[in-house]
């Protein structure tokens, strides 16, 4: 991480998401990606300076870099988590 992303690697390390992050780093070079190719990539085809949570945002797009959700690997999810897109909180609560 630190290699590839000297100036942002502390605060992906500190984030709840770095294990997951790491898991797709791995799912992607499992394979054939290059992984610091790969997060270089994903970091600079747009800011991150805006994102809640960095490791999430990673994810979400090394998944699509990496052609993951397109069931390349067994473990590879059909999509990222939900926590990369936004909710209506509205359509949650049930009515009584």
């Amino acid at each position: 991480m630190s290699r590839a992303l000297p100036e942002l690697a502390e605060q992906i390390l500190a984030e709840s998401g770095w294990p997951s992050l790491a898991a797709t780093l791995a799912r992607a070079e499992a394979v054939g990606h290059e992984p610091t190719a790969l997060l270089t990539q994903a970091t600079v085809r747009r800011e991150t300076d805006t994102a809640t949570s960095l490791s999430e945002v990673l994810i979400w797009r090394l998944h699509r870099l990496a052609d993951l959700t397109s069931g390349t690997t067994s473990s590879a999810p059909a999509s990222p988590s939900a926590a990369y897109r936004p909710t209506n909180t509205r359509l949650q609560r049930r009515t009584h």
